[in-house]
Formats: structure tokens, C-alpha cells, sequence
């Protein structure tokens, strides 16, 4: 419960304890007062004096009571808001906290990504030769986007069924996600996920692709080898909504 609402509270008590201080008195007097023959008017010869009495107090201690009971459900009330609003911060904060573990676990699936590809050549029939050097990592994406520019020869629908093609795919799918989910999200501590995002694209995916970016993206035809170069129109679209996003948040 937050200080308003303590205060609050606590001023309705308040003013409960002053009016009870006020009212009991008040209705013990009033008998004694009003039953006296001095005063504007004299009420000791009105009847019975238990009827004159609980005449004259009963107005007291109803409207005491009345306003006792508004201030009792005025408190109530307002612990009851209290509480709710207690039950949505902790509802709110719950979420964020889910919100956050499943980003950290979509980082930990990129980098994990990025840290287990291995690659020795785009040519599937020659997965097998051991005399094709094997590279991992980041020096493995980097090969891999070389090769697309000078040797693999191939076209948009073969790429597309290549494992490895299709494996940094992935990756640059759950960046882009990863990146698009961390700024609209209200996580605490944002900005760290974000910078660790953005820097396993910009250190370790698009070194090789940033000589070509954004003119020589797509398919293009090569004159020296008179052959098409260029990434699939998905790697090209990724690659653009990535950057852009990195971009608009540093120029931001």
C-alpha cells in the first residue's frame, strides 16, 4: 500500500476518533442540558423523562452513527482499491518478467545460433569431402555470404533449399523478431538485450554483407562471371529490416 493511500486512511480514522469524542459527550450532556428549567426554552415538565430523553438524544446518536458507518465503508473502500491495485502492479510486473525471460532466451537461441553454425561449402554434394575446411561461428557466416558472391552459382529457389542457406535464415529471422519484440516491450533493462542484439548482427552476420549493403543486396547479373549474385529476396529483405531497425534506434 502506497503513502496517499496510508494517508488517506488514516485521515478517515481521524476524523471518526474527533466525531466520537465530540458525539459520545455531546449525548451524554444533552439530557442534562436540555432538561434544565433555565435557557431559551425549558424542557424539564415534556412527559416521561425517559421519553424526553431519548428524544433529545437520539438525533445525535443516529446522525453520529450514520457518519460512523459512511467513514467505516469510505475506508473499506478505499483498502479495497488499494488491494486491487496491488494485485494489477504485481500482475503487471509478473508479465514483464515473463516478457523479459522469454527475450533472454530468444538472445541465448541467436548467439547459441551464431556460435554452433559450422560451414565448409554451399555445394551439398560436397558436404562429405574431408578435404572441405569446416569453419563455425561468425568466420563460418562470413565464408558462407563470400561464396555467394563468387562461387555459388545457383538460382532464388535452389538457395532457398539449401540447409545452410536456410539455417542463417533463421538466425536473421530471430534477430529481426528479437529486436522488433525488444522495443516495444516495457522490460526493465532493455537497452542491455537491445545493444546485445543489435551487436551479434553487426559483429558477426553482416561484416561481409556491409561492402554490398544496400545497392547489391538482390539478385544481380555478374559480368566477370556472367552468372546471378545476390542473397534470396528473404536473406535481402531481413538483412534491410535489421539494419534499419539498428539505424533508427542509433539516429533515434
Amino acid at each position: 500500500m502506497d503513502e496517499n493511500k496510508k494517508d488517506k486512511i488514516n485521515k478517515s480514522l481521524k476524523t471518526a476518533k474527533i466525531l466520537l469524542l465530540i458525539g459520545i459527550p455531546l449525548s451524554l450532556l444533552a439530557p442534562i442540558i436540555f432538561t434544565q428549567p433555565w435557557g431559551l426554552m425549558d424542557f424539564s415538565n415534556t412527559g416521561t423523562i425517559g421519553d424526553t430523553i431519548g428524544g433529545i438524544t437520539a438525533p445525535f446518536i443516529n446522525i453520529l452513527g450514520a457518519v460512523l458507518v459512511f467513514l467505516a465503508l469510505k475506508s473499506q473502500i478505499e483498502a479495497n482499491l488499494s488491494l486491487q491495485e496491488q494485485v494489477e502492479r504485481q500482475d503487471t510486473d509478473k508479465k514483464l518478467e515473463t516478457k523479459s525471460k522469454q527475450l533472454n532466451q530468444l538472445y541465448d537461441n541467436l548467439k547459441s545460433s551464431i556460435d554452433n553454425f559450422k560451414y565448409s561449402t554451399l555445394d551439398r554434394w560436397e558436404l562429405g569431402n574431408t578435404n572441405q575446411k569446416e569453419l563455425g561461428g561468425s568466420e563460418a557466416i562470413n565464408k558462407l555470404f563470400q561464396d555467394f558472391y563468387c562461387d555459388f552459382h545457383a538460382d532464388e529457389e535452389e538457395m532457398k533449399c539449401n540447409p545452410k542457406i536456410t539455417e542463417v535464415m533463421s538466425m536473421l529471422e530471430i534477430c529481426d523478431s528479437l529486436l522488433r519484440q525488444i522495443e516495444d516491450s516495457k522490460i526493465p533493462g532493455k537497452e542491455t538485450i537491445w545493444t546485445l542484439t543489435s551487436h551479434q548482427f553487426l559483429y558477426r552476420i553482416f561484416p561481409r554483407i556491409r561492402s554490398e549493403y544496400p545497392d547489391s543486396l538482390e539478385t544481380y547479373y555478374c559480368n566477370s562471371c556472367e552468372h546471378d549474385h545476390g542473397l534470396p529476396e528473404r536473406i535481402s529483405e531481413l538483412f534491410k529490416s535489421i539494419y534499419t531497425k539498428i539505424e533508427n534506434k542509433i539516429t533515434a
